[in-house]
């Protein structure tokens, strides 16, 4: 996983009975990432979001994925790690015809950070 350990650290996940899986990551204030997106002002990429789900889902299936189309990609809040040293990744997928579906979201309590749907296939 390119981003563990660099940029957030996994607290713990959980797989739901309903097919949801829960990874609760901390983010890594001093990472060089947040150092660049910016100056005084950390933001959490979105292309960092996208990254750490595609990690959650390769560790899960335990191998590599490719990411073939967005269905759905909305960042709706912005990710201070200041503000919020902890957040919940929220995933789930199933397997179409082609390739597999994935529905993921980004949260902490009640603020919702980015919503994500995609195709992918395994490598």
């Amino acid at each position: 996983m390119i981003l563990e350990n660099t940029l957030y650290h996994t607290v713990s996940i959980q797989d739901m009975d309903n097919g949801q899986h829960l990874a609760t990551i901390s983010l890594v204030r001093e990472s060089q990432i947040f150092k660049a997106h910016f100056p005084n002002l950390p933001i959490l990429p979105g292309a960092c979001l996208v990254q750490i789900s595609k990690e959650f889902i390769e560790e899960h299936l335990h191998q590599k994925i490719q990411i073939i189309r967005f269905k759905n990609l909305k960042f709706l809040k912005t990710i201070n790690p200041d503000e919020f040293p902890e957040i919940t990744l929220c995933f789930s997928y199933h397997k179409n015809e082609e390739n597999y579906v994935v529905s993921a979201t980004y949260l902490k309590n009640e603020h919702l950070f980015c919503k994500l749907d995609y195709l992918f296939i395994t490598q």
